[in-house]
């Protein structure tokens, strides 16, 4: 790791504390909405214990970082071998250790609380079990990259301690594309089969539903990092500002949980039988309309028969009898 790695660090802990502030934003912002709540619900007391553990997880996240970013850069800056050195020797010290753990922590909560959302949106619970093994695929992989990570001379960007890392990131990667993709899909489905709604609707089938609700941002941001440390790229601890979502996402979710604009089990039922409902009147006014335009022309063509009564003899001749017509009267002719 040479100073590329270095300079990544740098960033990201700059971008990590960018996001934190916002993280802290999100968090007051819930505890206000639901101290002015007229109404409180069960899922609104454990939103706000559910936010405050992520939050918790994120703080000894950020700070570990933080604090070792300042152990290596200012307070051990004559360390012999220089900040490399100081890296390789200390990669495993026990904070960062709690640290990683923390957002580990941290992000298997996020997944589960998307997974709760996908049941929720879908209606249903076989869309939750491919998601779901791939979480646990995920929770085994976490626990032997930290395993692999504390142990003695043990670093997380090299060893086994890796190939668990890359495990756990594209078995999370892959869980958060597929459940963004099924809650997006979901949502612009209804959206478009609810064209003709009201505002109301649309709270619920909009472009900021779509971002928030299939927590978007996380999904593309991990999408960078597992790329990069899979190439085994050193600019990869940069995009791990990602891993700040694993917060500030369900706190966004929250919010529209709080502010009653998120989607509800009893939404998908509703939105469906306004669909369904919405077919079968198009079906109905299509047959009226043909009903009504058959009508007319009936009308029409009785009206044309009355003004001009030879037409109307001539439309009652039938076929066979009009064509023997004119063979007689070629003979008399003849």
């Amino acid at each position: 790791m040479g100073s590329l790695f270095q300079n990544s660090f740098y960033v990201v802990n700059n971008l990590n504390a960018i996001l934190y502030g916002v993280e802290l934003t999100l968090y007051f912002m819930t505890l206000r909405q639901i101290a002015h709540s007229r109404r409180r619900l069960p899922m609104d007391k454990f939103l706000v214990v559910f936010c405050t553990a992520l939050l918790a997880l994120n703080t000894i996240y950020w700070t570990t970082q933080a604090y070792f970013g300042q152990q290596m850069w200012v307070v051990h800056a004559d360390y012999p071998g220089g900040m490399d050195a100081y890296l390789a020797d200390n990669v495993a010290v026990w904070y960062q250790t709690w640290g990683s753990a923390a957002v580990s922590v941290s992000n298997l909560m996020a997944d589960a609380l998307m997974l709760y959302r996908l049941y929720v949106i879908w209606d249903s619970t076989l869309i939750v079990i491919l998601p779901g093994l791939i979480w646990l695929g995920s929770l085994a992989s976490m626990l032997g990259t930290l395993y692999e990570q504390g142990r003695p001379n043990g670093n997380y960007y090299a060893g086994i301690a890796s190939q668990f890392g890359t495990a756990w990131n594209a078995l999370t990667f892959s869980f958060n594309v597929i459940v963004t993709t099924l809650i997006c899909v979901r949502i612009i489905y209804i959206g478009r089969r609810l064209a003709f709604s009201d505002e109301g609707t649309r709270a619920y089938t909009g472009a900021v539903s779509i971002i928030v609700e299939s927590a978007l941002p996380f999904t593309v941001g991990s999408l960078a990092y597992v790329i990069a440390y899979g190439i085994g790229s050193d600019v990869a601890i940069a995009f791990s500002c990602y891993s700040m979502f694993t917060a500030i996402s369900p706190q966004l979710i929250a919010l529209r949980v709080l502010t009653r604009r998120a989607w509800q089990r009893e939404h998908a039922t509703q939105f469906l039988t306004t669909i369904d409902f919405s077919q079968r009147t198009d079906d109905t006014a299509a047959r009226a309309v043909q009903k009504a335009e058959f009508e007319l022309d009936k009308r029409q063509l009785h009206a044309s028969s009355s003004t001009n009564p030879s037409v109307s003899r001539t439309s009652d001749v039938p076929p066979m009898m009009e064509s023997s017509k004119c063979g007689v009267e070629d003979g008399l002719v003849k």
